[in-house]
């Protein structure tokens, strides 16, 4: 297979996978309905944080695992040029995982805070939060399957 439909295939995965992990972790955090609180811990915010980590370490590490067991074997084509992650596959992905949790946090900051609110609808919080997650592991996902594929 060629780098570029594996890589194509495999974010289509990841991306569906985070979004329902981040559905199912945000009902978990903040239920069912009602209002949810911006600012604190466990508030809004500081739950981009966890999610900005998870996505990003489990979408660089488990795809990079299967990417490197389908190059081994002969399935997938590796790949020409350079990376800019690191090649070592636990760095790559803890990487990965701080940007995404220091992304997650400053950026639904930097959205929220000019609003001035203090509670956010349910829904409007959810949606926001399939976004974040679905955005992330569209941007995480091929460029940690770079890496991986790359012939070294």
């Amino acid at each position: 297979m060629q780098p570029s439909a594996y890589i194509r295939r495999e974010t289509a995965v990841s991306i569906v996978i985070n979004l329902v992990l981040s559905a199912l972790f945000f009902m978990a955090v903040f239920g069912r309905s009602g209002s949810v609180p911006v600012w604190g811990v466990g508030s809004y915010v500081f739950d981009f944080g966890p999610q900005g980590f998870m996505i990003a370490l489990m979408a660089t590490l488990v795809p990079g695992l299967l990417a490197r067991k389908a190059r081994t074997s002969g399935k997938v084509v590796a790949m020409g040029g350079a990376a800019r992650l690191p090649a070592n596959i636990a760095v790559r992905a803890m990487f990965c995982g701080l940007l995404g949790a220091a992304t997650g946090m400053a950026g639904s900051a930097l959205v929220v805070a000019p609003w001035g609110v203090t509670h956010l609808d349910w829904l409007t919080a959810l949606l926001a939060k399939l976004a974040f997650g679905g955005t992330l592991a569209a941007i995480v996902t091929p460029a940690g399957l770079r890496a991986e594929l790359i012939k070294r």
